[in-house]
């Protein structure tokens, strides 16, 4: 009751104040304005760009301030109305400066009013990242829409300026859809691809990816475990006395696993062979002194190489089994090939070895094949050949020869010929190669894939990375279906070699699905069999009939089959057909799971927890398209994701209100996930995290210390860079300057596509360095260091940076190449030049306007042009603009920022540093400031700026944050807050952190006008 009866004391005063205030513009100001600024300032094209005539009201006086507060700065300096316009008398210009302070200092009353926050959709960026978190992948749909319009204050991210047309609309039609494209569907649920994945070579690329990058991840150099042990030797030399090799393999990055096996074949108690070879090589390593590390590193890459020799003339050796009636690069011959080699990896091949009391090896002959035809032998030797005569120079003592091979035997098993194979090129009987056919099985007329890692699994990866490259594998099959295709294709094309005649000949070519039936597969295992052991297909001839035939014979239908061929078959077709039939059921056991998976995305997109009957209506739309229009599971799912995305709960921001208070407040509490949304928009313009759910969820968000700990979290995450981009993209005006064409390719060819990035690079991340280590925002002014790359570092004439466009280092002194900070940045410096020369004016209105903050009227619509190329002007651009200034309709705003600009000279066209201009002459970067200051170039400037102009870029700096922040223009009723904040800046020595916690802290960003208020009822005095 309390509380109602102050609120409506409050109002009574507000309400009369009110009163005298609009009394005050009705018969003061308004006609003021009449008489000595709607000359001007009126009409469909007015000066400034506002209309003061259009004002007839206290209310929108207070929405529209920020003019109001230009016309009390311009009066009060008497640069209003111009010169030679009439000129009010002085009591009644007091009168209307008096008016506007009037009106200030009522609106501090409502100091911590939130303001009208309208619900908009995001923005162009903010749907970009959002997509991206909610995805795992960068997809970017949103970059075919058109440019997000900007609000009053510079941004693009609130309601004042973001609309949605209705082909807006369906280009976020088109963009869910191209992102359901990127669906993955695993058996426990769903993910994104980072392209689509529409058809079989999309998700190949995809699974095999996988696969390779894990395998590229594990540690399996020989050289870095022997470093490590190197390093474990001589641990207490080192300093490391107390390191063990579990401490020692984790510091080195190499598998805990496998450097103990290693260690212990380096001191093989009974070293033989190799290991004996491998020893004398390790006890030449040099103790550690200056210089030995790298010596130790080039010695350890040549034990490398000796052990890849042995293990390349000591792996095993398997052929493809022969088999009556099969050719060799017959699928099921291959695959029992492929999986000896992968079975034996970390086994020795005694025959590589040989006696040194043998005769030297003699070179290969033709063999005699006593079970093929005499005319066929050529034949077949030219087109199968025979396996390569391994190197058999590793010479053993005849009579010590068992030890040696158990030495090498020991050997093989520490030093797989291979820790996984990770391409295999097509099979051709004459031996030649189709090398980058990655993971595959090598088959030659169909695609297949074969895993061949068992040595990574057996002595590198723990358990956890045992799963993890299982779980790969098996997604690879569930994901792509490579083992049906595989085996569709091998029915097709090569399956009538044991009928005689191709696979699709006859009757009409069956379905797939028919196809992977296991009757089909054991019939036709069953017909390999019989080809195998020598019967005759229906219809086809015996051995002896082919025998009479004139010509020659194939191989395949004359040599005898090998013992272990019936083996090969059977292994071949059984697992096939258990893969077939295990992902059958996996696929029935997904759909349930990737069904709950959806509505999982569905909550993380809505930003918020489903309720009941949205769950129940996306459950529904998804049985309809399963039941009544037939789709598949997976396109069921992409349709259903589409309607996700197309939701206004994903495309709009939506405060909803705390469900406590009711309509007695004017102002409300964001309820929890709204306060989640808007801090995550803020500080990452992007999503909230599931961290940051969870504390919404909890509902301990409200509270100011778990609020802030969740700031200190999110400013050091990675995803400040949204902001860094979308903030300071546009508060300094250059978040669309990757699609700068304004350069003259031709005269500056320097300008390409790495160094454009480069420069708009290096701004974000300088903000965001900021961010993250919570410097002082001066440090944008002052700071002595920047971030460049190897292209940015030889645009500026820095020493070479080592790595490709990726590679960002830290400058820390770069005021030695007239560097550090934003202001000399190439990125303003060219988007602020025409083309063909440097603009005084652009830099300087620039530095003035964005930085300083200072509100400059637009020019006069008729303004003389300076020439466009600076190498074919008679004077200077100083002497020139010196001459445009001598106009006096120019020369009052001139006077503001050209100085600023001046200061920049000694910076070309494209921002590199220079002595002379375009046309040869020297620069001069002296300026003379505003109010007398002079300087030169960045220093000169810099020394200004904090002489005369700090508190102007602090006191921007803020207003900039905070209406990014609160996504709308500043209010009246926000002043108190920005002073409150400067103060709280200064004591803080102006970092980033606090200005950040004011801010999140302050009622502004925590509240919302209630629209459910009633306001007190109006007491009438009888």
């Amino acid at each position: 009751m309390r509380c109602r009866v102050l609120l409506l004391v409050l109002a009574l005063r507000a309400g009369a104040a009110n009163a005298t205030l609009d009394q005050h513009f009705q018969t003061r100001v308004r006609p003021f304005v009449a008489q000595y600024c709607a000359g001007c300032h009126s009409g469909p094209a007015p000066a400034g760009g506002f209309n003061l005539k259009a004002y007839t009201s206290l209310e929108q006086v207070r929405q529209g301030f920020a003019h109001w507060e230009f016309v009390r700065t311009r009066l009060a300096a008497r640069e209003m109305p111009p010169e030679a316009m009439p000129q009010p008398p002085d009591g009644a210009r007091q009168q209307v400066i008096d008016w506007i302070e009037a009106v200030r200092k009522e609106a501090r009353k409502q100091a911590g009013d939130p303001g009208i926050v309208l619900t908009r959709r995001l923005s162009n960026a903010e749907y970009d990242y959002t997509i991206r978190d909610l995805t795992g992948q960068d997809l970017r749909p949103a970059r075919e829409f058109p440019v997000d319009p900007a609000n009053p204050e510079g941004f693009d991210n609130s309601g004042e300026s973001l609309t949605m047309s209705a082909a807006l609309l369906n280009k976020y039609l088109q963009a869910a859809r191209s992102v359901a494209d990127h669906l993955v569907f695993k058996p426990d649920g769903l993910d994104f691809a980072p392209h689509p994945m529409l058809v079989e070579t999309d998700r190949d690329k995809y699974a095999v990816q996988r696969i390779l990058n894990f395998y590229l991840r594990q540690p399996t150099d020989f050289a870095d475990y022997f470093e490590a042990a190197w390093r474990y030797r001589y641990r207490a030399a080192l300093g490391k006395r107390a390191a063990t090799l579990a401490s020692t393999a984790s510091e080195a990055r190499v598998s805990p696993k496998y450097l103990p096996m290693v260690w212990e074949i380096l001191h093989d108690p009974d070293p033989l062979g190799p290991i004996a070879r491998l020893q004398a090589m390790w006890n030449e390593l040099p103790a550690p002194g200056t210089g030995s590390e790298e010596v130790v590193r080039a010695q350890c890459r040549e034990m490398r190489k000796y052990v890849r020799r042995i293990r390349r003339e000591t792996g095993m050796q398997f052929a493809a089994p022969r088999a009556r009636g099969l050719v060799a690069g017959s699928q099921p011959l291959l695959y029992w090939k492929n999986l000896q080699f992968a079975l034996h990896r970390r086994e020795s091949d005694p025959e590589a070895l040989r006696n040194d009391t043998d005769p030297p090896e003699p070179p290969p002959v033709v063999p005699k094949y006593p079970d093929l035809h005499q005319e066929a032998a050529p034949r077949w030797a030219a087109l199968v050949g025979v396996e390569r005569a391994r190197d058999r120079e590793l010479s053993v003592p005849a009579d010590d020869r068992r030890r040696y091979e158990a030495a090498f035997a020991r050997f093989a098993s520490v030093f797989p010929d291979g820790f996984y194979v990770s391409e295999r090129g097509r099979y051709f009987p004459d031996d030649s190669e189709d090398k980058g056919r990655l993971l595959s099985a090598g088959y030659h007329n169909t695609m297949g894939y074969f895993r061949d890692d068992q040595p990574l699994m057996e002595v590198i990866l723990d358990d956890q990375g045992r799963q993890e490259l299982n779980r790969l594998w098996n997604e690879f099959d569930f994901i792509a279906a490579y083992t049906e295709r595989t085996w569709v294709q091998y029915f097709f094309n090569q399956s009538g070699e044991v009928e005689g005649k191709g696979a699709e000949a006859g009757s009409p070519r069956p379905a797939d699905h028919e196809v992977t039936d296991e009757a089909v597969i054991m019939a036709l295992k069953q017909a390999y069999l019989d080809r195998a052991a020598g019967i005759p297909p229906k219809g086809g001839l015996s051995e002896a009939e082919l025998r009479r035939l004139p010509g020659e014979p194939r191989r395949e239908q004359v040599v005898k089959s090998d013992p272990v061929a019936p083996e090969a078959i059977r292994s071949f077709f059984d697992g096939i057909n258990a893969t077939l039939r295990g992902l059958e059921k996996e696929h029935r056991e997904a759909e349930p799971k990737q069904l709950v998976a959806l509505l999982g995305f569905a909550e993380r997109a809505y930003r918020r927890p489903l309720a009941d009957a949205e769950r129940a209506d996306l459950r529904a739309y998804y049985r309809k398209l399963r039941d009544a229009d037939g789709l598949s599971q997976e396109a069921a799912l992409r349709e259903t994701v589409v309607s996700v995305l197309m939701s206004p709960d994903v495309l709009y921001r939506v405060d909803p209100l705390d469900a406590a208070g009711g309509s007695t407040s004017p102002i409300r509490p964001l309820a929890p996930y709204a306060l989640a949304g808007r801090l995550s928009y803020f500080l990452w313009a992007s999503m909230p995290d599931r961290q940051l759910m969870a504390h919404a969820a909890s509902g301990d968000l409200e509270k100011r210390e778990v609020l802030l700990a969740e700031v200190r979290r999110m400013v050091q995450d990675p995803r400040v860079h949204g902001m860094a981009a979308e903030f300071g993209g546009n508060w300094l005006d250059f978040r669309h300057f990757e699609t700068n064409n304004t350069v003259d390719r031709d005269r500056f060819p320097e300008f390409n596509h790495d160094l454009r990035e480069a420069m708009f690079q290096e701004p974000v991340r300088f903000l965001e360095n900021m961010m993250r280590n919570n410097a002082s925002i001066l440090d944008l002014l002052y700071g002595d260091y920047t971030f460049v790359n190897p292209t940015l570092a030889s645009h500026y004439g820095m020493p070479p940076v080592t790595g490709d466009t990726s590679t960002w280092v830290r400058v820390d002194d770069a005021g030695k190449y007239e560097r550090g900070g934003i202001l000399p940045m190439a990125v303003f410096l060219t988007e602020n030049s025409p083309g063909l020369r440097t603009s005084p004016v652009k830099r300087g209105y620039w530095v003035v306007h964005r930085v300083l903050g200072q509100v400059i009227p637009p020019p006069p619509p008729v303004v003389p042009e300076l020439p466009s190329d600076e190498s074919k002007t008679e004077l200077p651009l100083r002497d020139m603009l010196a001459r445009h200034r001598s106009n006096p309709v120019c020369a009052a705003c001139h006077a503001k920022f050209d100085a600023f600009g001046l200061a920049f000279e000694g910076y070309g066209p494209v921002g590199q540093a220079r002595t002379n201009d375009l046309a040869g002459r020297p620069v001069d970067a002296h300026a003379t400031f505003p109010g007398g200051g002079e300087g030169a170039g960045l220093q000169g400037l810099r020394d200004y700026i904090r002489e005369h102009r700090q508190a102007d870029f602090i006191d921007t700096f803020i207003r900039k944050l905070l209406a990014y922040a609160l996504n709308r223009s500043l209010e009246l009723t926000d002043e108190p807050l920005v002073e409150e904040t400067g103060r709280r800046l200064a004591s803080q020595g102006y970092r980033f952190e606090p200005l950040v916690e004011a801010i999140v802290t302050s009622p502004q960003f925590r509240n919302q006008r209630n629209p459910h208020f009633e306001p007190p009822v109006k007491v009438t005095r009888r």
